[in-house]
């Protein structure tokens, strides 16, 4: 709780970098050998402008950060919250950038024109490979020289972007909108899931028997770093209905609070059902506006598709066919269609859906004679 306190997220940045949890070089390339040093990432370098902690309502734990003025080579006003792992993961490892200012300065900029972290570093490490490939000119660039590690480009296009200006207005709306844009072959560098790209874990450091590709493909938010894909999701969505924050550590005592703040003697399988219903609703309102996750391509580069030579997700492959079939038997959910079954809406309580989704079959007979 301690280390959390004083560096949020920001203390497993480094780790997580070398150890092939982040993605590095837009999914193409290897931490220890594409950036060696991180010593920009830290969390002492994320907290070096440190003013005070501001906690959430009531958190004992107040891991968020507030900066005093930045005065450097790149100026933001006090009151700017410290760069976590996710904007040092896209903003910084994906696109080879060890430059602590400026990743604060441009977590600044995202947050105060709302652009998300994510997405927004995804689309620089894109834009960056289009340009390495002669894919994007100086002149579509607006005259930014893109290149991996540079901080001033990343940070001139990341303020294109959150201002909508030349390259930056193609840029905003995400990978998959700017390769459909851009054309020339643009498509092979978008790594994306349904339009969404993906949260800044590799889904191929995992063990076996874990669902990380299938995380990115098959919930209802496709792309979004979540915990895990399928049953493994059940409290997750628990903790996110409850308003409280997975930092917290409550994961063993997510049942007593329950009981405790509601009066009410739920059991173990009672929360578990409230997540697989909250996940089943979610998906079944997709399903009705005529998206299955199945249809989303995977990009290649997810799953290892050629597999990095180098590193410690070498020769790494994700079968993600695999873990989506788990998932979908394991939730009793059609393994084309993704369709669940009657018998589970049933047994949710979502009766209406169920009508909804199986609804009566007309007897080819005709009707029974009167």
């Amino acid at each position: 709780a301690q280390m959390f306190r004083k560096f949020g997220t920001s203390n497993m940045t480094v780790m997580s970098g070398q150890s092939g949890d982040t993605p590095v070089k837009n999914w193409a390339g290897v931490g220890v050998v594409d950036m060696p040093d991180m010593s920009g990432l830290t969390g002492d370098a994320a907290c070096e402008n440190f003013d005070k902690s501001e906690p959430c309502w009531h958190c004992p734990i107040a891991c968020q950060s507030i900066l005093k003025e930045g005065t450097g080579e790149y100026k933001y006003p006090a009151g700017t919250r410290r760069v976590e792992y996710e904007t040092q993961g896209s903003f910084g490892i994906m696109c080879l950038n060890n430059h602590a200012e400026s990743l604060t300065y441009i977590n600044y900029l995202c947050n105060d024109y709302g652009l998300d972290t994510i997405s927004g570093g995804c689309a620089v490490a894109f834009a960056i490979e289009c340009y390495e490939n002669g894919i994007l000119t100086k002149e579509d660039t607006d005259g930014i020289e893109l290149k991996w590690g540079d901080h001033k480009s990343i940070v001139q296009l990341t303020e294109k972007m959150v201002k909508c200006e030349g390259i930056g207005k193609i840029l905003a709306d995400g990978v998959k909108v700017a390769a459909e844009k851009i054309g020339k072959g643009a498509e092979k560098y978008a790594v994306h899931i349904g339009g969404q790209e993906l949260g800044m874990h590799d889904p191929k450091l995992m063990k076996p028997g874990d669902t990380g590709a299938a995380r990115y493909h098959i919930d209802p938010t496709p792309g979004r770093h979540t915990q895990a894909a399928g049953p493994g999701s059940f409290g997750t969505n628990v903790v996110n209905a409850t308003g409280m924050c997975l930092f917290g550590g409550m994961g063993p005592f997510l049942l007593q609070y329950m009981q405790a703040v509601t009066g009410h003697p739920y059991t173990q399988e009672e929360l578990d059902q409230c997540g697989e219903r909250i996940l089943t609703v979610r998906h079944c309102f997709n399903l009705r506006e005529g998206i299955n996750p199945l249809q989303w391509t995977v990009h290649p580069r997810i799953v290892g598709d050629p597999p990095l030579q180098e590193g410690p997700l070498a020769g790494v492959r994700a079968d993600i066919e695999a873990q989506d079939y788990w998932c979908l038997g394991g939730l009793d959910w059609d393994r084309v269609t993704t369709k669940p079954s009657k018998a589970k809406l049933m047994k949710l309580g979502l009766n209406e859906i169920a009508d909804e989704l199986h609804p009566p079959q007309a007897n080819p007979f005709g009707p029974p004679p009167a």
